[in-house]
């Protein structure tokens, strides 16, 4: 159903509108219809979630990176018993920070034999080049060995086309939830890896030219990069 009003961009199913009904009542659930209406009017909804899970997802926390490095390895173990697309997904998204409409749509012929991923991002257009480390490269070598080039990487099992964002998020969400790591959604990926690489490199410019950026503070918001951990920097430091 489309909720009903002028011109409504909001979709839901007559489920979906019951349940946030009876989870917020008549009035808060009107005013937040509203709110998101007026972001999708300003193409500002996060892309990788339905209408219903963002409003879900209203008054939640955001998406955080994953910054504990033990996590991160208990995230790969899960992905990696379950199924071995939902693993490669997360590995290449850490390791990479493409965005994940970018990462869904990559195919075999991309990233099979390169160092790099050269791709033209979807929100912006512009062509990047995004760097396959060692390790990652010999994963890609494992995933894709009885793959076809012309193959997605991600496919869905119904239609061999790519797994939609919402799918990608659902995978995430879930195992992150089964950890008891909070925060998490399918940007989760790519703040896990600008979070650990200025973590090692302390590069907040590169950084902000990697996510495209207006300013090094934007950057710093988008990692969950605080005060503190600016001030750990220095704290020892004497000239």
């Amino acid at each position: 159903m489309s909720v009903h009003g002028k011109a409504s961009l909001i979709s839901l199913t007559d489920d979906e509108y019951e349940k946030l009904r009876k989870l917020w009542g008549d009035r808060v659930l009107k005013q937040r219809i509203a709110e998101l209406q007026r972001q999708k009017e300003d193409g500002l909804k996060r892309i990788d979630l339905s209408d219903y899970h963002s409003l879900r997802s209203r008054g939640m926390q955001s998406v955080e990176p994953i910054r504990d490095k033990q996590d991160i390895q208990r995230m790969k173990r899960l992905l990696r018993r379950r199924n071995m697309r939902d693993y490669f997904m997360f590995v290449l998204g850490i390791n990479t920070g493409l965005r994940v409409g970018d990462l869904l749509t990559l195919r075999v012929l991309d990233v099979r034999d390169r160092t790099h991923i050269v791709i033209q991002e979807q929100k912006r257009g512009k062509t990047k080049r995004f760097k396959l480390n060692s390790e990652l490269q010999l994963e890609i070598q494992d995933y894709t060995e009885d793959m076809a080039a012309e193959e997605y990487l991600f496919p869905s099992k119904k239609t061999n086309l790519p797994i939609t964002r919402e799918q990608a998020y659902r995978i995430i969400k879930n195992a992150a939830d089964q950890l008891g790591i909070d925060g998490a959604g399918t940007h989760t990926m790519r703040k896990t890896f600008g979070y650990h690489l200025y973590n090692q490199t302390k590069d907040i410019a590169r950084l902000q030219k990697i996510f495209n950026h207006s300013a090094p503070e934007v950057t710093m918001r988008y990692l969950g990069i605080t005060q503190d951990e600016l001030d750990d920097l220095v704290d020892d430091f004497i000239l």
